[in-house]
């Protein structure tokens, strides 16, 4: 059965508390009076009420400071203020206040009904408004991010302190580690979230192709553009807009970018007029930024305004205790999806990934553990289930007493230049199976200067 709404009616006229309380149960609603202020914050703290009806004049405290009291105490609330001394001051007052109606007496009963029946409506959209944030939550949000280890639980406390602000972030961290799942669950726990959420990899985009994403252009700005389109700054205007690879953004782009954060306007190319947005940045980045200054690759006004808040993500390696905890929400979530029982990790592959050096991180370990779910037979996965690549990679790494000056770049360029060996050389195949975009994949292989296999 469906539960009534509550409402709550105060006023010290004794024949108008019976009138009206009577109007309102015939209307199916569940009334509770008070004849003054006191008695009512008593009333309320019981719990369940959705309305409170609030005569202005009372004694000891009047109706527009136990509005202000129930805003502070009671949020969730709805009030109508009635009254038969209307002034405009304080019709204003009591709207500032939160006051959902203001209504003279007396009162136009219809009005009345008419009110709270819109605010019934206003209601149920606030609950379904929350509701669709929690499911967003649950899909997106900082509980997705997995782990125990003392590095990512500072993350998780960040991502929380910094979605309740529209603060510009910085995630910096080596591909697969989580930068966008942090920017999912920044946006996604904030106020934006019902907002647009919109995503560019900047490495994804020669330098021209890059500025006509992010601007937009005009109908006739250049050949080909036969229709005006709009950029990613617009359609992201109120929500967030998440710059991927910011790092690999050209630096005459960078100047551009540097002017939209701190202005929040633009103009599309080919056009002259300024476009006003207002748009939550989030950028991530796999280099090490302070040093592209140095080497005038990166400009240091747009990282000092990028950098408000910087969030560090530790690679897998430096969170090995939570390589488990992983391995565990994969298998649930690959074996659903599968729609097959979750399979057990015998103690020799669960080896063979702890002592892998995952350069990858958690994306490669994401791809191993699918593989696994699909090949693995008996409801267990063995070695043989995992990738060819983590099967020799486990026999390649060297123990800490015999790898002498050996570095986790060394071990990266092995690891790869195996990967593209197990791949026949097919780039493609091998920034799957590393769990890396493949424009990565490229700068890995000219950083270490990897041959042709």
């Amino acid at each position: 059965m469906e539960n009534k709404l509550k409402i709550l009616i105060v006023d010290d006229e004794v024949n108008l508390l019976k009138t009206l309380s009577d109007i309102l149960s015939k209307n199916g609603y569940d009334v509770s009076v008070a004849r003054d202020a006191h008695t009512a914050l008593r009333t309320l703290e019981k719990g369940g009420f959705d309305i409170a009806l609030l005569d202005v004049r009372m004694p000891q405290m009047n109706g527009v400071e136990l509005l202000e009291k129930i805003k502070q105490e009671h949020r969730g609330i709805e009030v109508i203020i009635m009254t038969a001394y209307g002034t405009i001051d304080t019709a204003i007052k009591s709207i500032k206040l939160g006051a959902y109606a203001y209504m003279l007496k007396p009162l136009d009963i219809d009005e009345m009904l008419t009110n709270i029946q819109k605010i019934v409506k206003l209601k149920a959209l606030k609950d379904e408004a929350r509701f669709l944030q929690w499911q967003l939550e649950e899909q997106h949000g900082y509980k997705n991010i997995i782990g125990n280890s003392g590095a990512i639980k500072r993350v998780v406390d960040t991502i929380k302190k910094v979605s309740a602000s529209d603060s510009t972030v910085l995630t910096m961290g080596g591909s697969g580690t989580g930068k966008e799942m942090v920017s999912d669950a920044i946006h996604y726990s904030s106020r934006r979230y019902a907002k647009p959420y919109v995503k560019i990899n900047c490495a994804a985009f020669p330098e021209n192709l890059l500025e006509s994403e992010l601007f937009g252009y005009e109908k006739g700005a250049f050949t080909g553009a036969d229709k005006q389109k709009k950029g990613k700054f617009e359609v992201a205007d109120g929500g967030t807009l998440f710059l991927d690879e910011i790092g690999d953004m050209p630096l005459a782009m960078q100047a551009k970018l540097l002017r939209v954060l701190e202005k929040g306007e633009f103009e599309r190319l080919g056009g002259n007029e300024v476009i006003k947005v207002n748009v939550r940045f989030i950028a991530a980045t796999n280099q090490n930024l302070e040093k592209m200054i140095k080497e005038k690759y990166f400009r240091s006004d747009l990282f000092y305004r990028l950098n408000t808040v910087i969030i560090n993500l530790p690679s897998l390696v430096e969170r090995k205790e939570d390589i488990p905890l992983l391995i565990g929400h994969f298998i649930e979530n690959f074996s659903t999806e599968m729609n097959k029982k979750a399979p057990k990790v015998v103690k020799e592959a669960m080896d063979l990934i702890m002592s892998y050096p995952w350069p990858g991180n958690v994306r490669e370990l994401a791809n191993a553990i699918e593989r696994a779910t699909i090949f693995c037979e008996d409801g267990v996965i063995r070695p043989s289930d995992l990738p060819p690549n983590i099967q020799a990679g486990h026999a390649e790494v060297p123990s800490a007493e015999t790898s002498g000056d050996l570095t986790l770049e060394v071990l990266e360029k092995r690891h790869i230049s195996n990967t593209l060996k197990h791949t026949k050389g097919n780039k493609n195949e091998a920034a799957r199976v590393l769990g890396i975009h493949r424009e990565t994949l490229y700068k890995k292989i000219k950083k270490f200067n990897i041959k042709d296999v």
